[in-house]
């Protein structure tokens, strides 16, 4: 427990206290997550475990949705932050210049080739801003994205992430967005050949979407169309960047360079929030280079001066640590080890897929007998599939941390921290393994367990 008086209050509160703080927040979510085991009271985190009240380890094999690149509370960040503090250099500094931002800015476009950035505090904000940059910049109003993807919950950004669920209840959103296939080159040019469209958004692999691996030479080809038809590409790379896939951009294994990249999660070193629009500053200039349009875009808390120092040595550890090759050797392994326990379990997994540490576990629905009435049962405890109960499980009795994606809920998604060893996959495997010799019913019996423990607990 913390020594410092004014954390106190807070890192201190027993699980009860926290219960009640989160009757003033989002209470549905909150719920669930306690109804579902995932209301373990953490007090520390490290690389690739987080710690409980009672001394138990996790294995985050979640990495908070992508976001943890360096792992937890990384030694070199620390220092970073401690000194920064210590020395009482300026953070905020809206009337002039600070050097972080322009320092990070440089070192991506080192990295990428793209000369111009824009910073904001998330990855939403970034999709927000790349809508309307390539609205000003080319004159049309057209958006173009996928089925399956995702790209936030703004009302912007939610208008061109595909699902229905989070869409419906918003609508009308931004008029104008047009949603094809993920993966077909062949309905993305029935689209831009009307010469209407400002801006294409894709993922280079979907996320949300169930981690989607689209055919290769895809965005190659995604490439060739947007330029012959005068189109911005934006490539969101949120969850995908910062050597997750085995290369510091997902992008780069197809030798192309998109208009604006999407930056979030990785950038922050698992510390602070950031997010970064990166383009072209011949892009940037005809959207907002005039005097009249300099303030169009802009943030208040974006590209704060300790934000980007973090950010810039995030980028450092990546390359010094060799964390990018290490997803890419650790990800075949993952990989082939996922293949056999689809092998061993035919039945309940569909598919695996992945490239680098971002991989996922698409699993059957019910079986035949009495499947309507088994697909009801699980609905009805976990408001979604058979993966929600195989991340219950393995929290809850293996002590492995992951969770299903969004757009397809049927995929277990994982996602560690690219600091993650050969032992640390072993150890995934070995306990989804277990998880799966419970077969269907036995593995729905045990998460109704967990569930049913977790109400009554007081």
């Amino acid at each position: 427990m913390t020594k410092n008086k004014d954390l106190e209050s807070i890192q201190n509160a027993d699980y009860q206290q926290i219960r009640e703080w989160h009757k003033h927040l989002n209470t549905v979510l909150a719920w669930r997550l306690h109804s579902r085991g995932f209301n373990k009271r953490y007090v520390k985190a490290q690389n690739i475990y987080y710690f409980d009240d009672k001394g138990n380890k996790y294995l985050d094999f979640l990495g908070g949705y992508g976001l943890n690149i360096v792992g937890h509370n990384h030694p070199r960040l620390k220092k970073l932050v401690t000194d920064f503090l210590e020395e009482d250099i300026p953070i905020f500094m809206q009337a002039g210049h600070l050097p972080g931002p322009g320092a990070l800015a440089e070192k991506i476009r080192a990295l990428t080739g793209l000369d111009n950035c824009f910073f904001a505090n998330s990855g939403t904000e970034i999709i927000e801003a790349s809508i309307k940059l390539a609205r000003k910049a080319t004159g049309r109003s057209r958006v173009v994205y996928a089925d399956g993807g995702f790209h936030g919950k703004s009302l912007g950004a939610l208008s061109i992430t595909a699902r229905p669920k989070y869409q419906e209840p918003y609508q009308p959103l931004l008029p104008e967005c047009t949603c094809i296939p993920f993966n077909d080159v062949d309905a993305l040019e029935r689209e831009l050949k009307q010469e209407d469209v400002a801006l294409v958004a894709l993922e280079p692999i979907q996320g949300e979407g169930g981690i989607n691996i689209p055919d290769e030479g895809y965005l190659k080809k995604v490439r060739d169309i947007c330029d012959r038809y005068s189109t911005l590409l934006l490539l969101d790379e949120i969850q995908t960047g910062l050597g997750r896939t085995g290369k510091m951009f997902a992008y780069q294994f197809e030798d192309i360079t998109p208009d604006i990249l999407a930056l979030a999660k990785g950038l922050s070193g698992t510390l602070l929030p950031i997010g970064a629009l990166v383009t072209k500053s011949s892009i940037w200039q005809k959207a907002f280079g005039a005097r009249k349009d300099a303030t169009q875009q802009t943030s208040t808390f974006g590209g704060n001066n300790l934000s980007t120092a973090v950010a810039l040595t995030t980028f450092k550890i990546i390359e010094e640590e060799k964390l990018a090759e290490n997803a890419e050797n650790l990800g075949k392994y993952l990989l082939s080890e996922l293949k056999k326990l689809q092998e061993k379990h035919p039945k309940l997994i569909v598919d695996v897929r992945g490239k680098g540490l971002l991989a996922g576990i698409e699993f059957s629905h019910p079986p035949n007998i009495a499947s309507q009435l088994a697909s009801q049962a699980t609905e009805m405890m976990f408001d979604e599939n058979i993966a929600t109960t195989v991340a219950t499980v393995l929290l809850n009795k293996h002590n492995v941390l992951t969770a299903y994606t969004l757009n397809n809920t049927d995929v277990l998604r994982l996602e560690p921290p690219l600091t993650a060893c050969k032992n640390h996959i072993d150890e995934l495997i070995k306990a989804l393994d277990e998880t799966l010799n419970l077969k269907f019913w036995r593995l729905l019996l045990s998460g109704s367990k967990i569930m049913a423990d977790s109400v009554l607990k007081k």
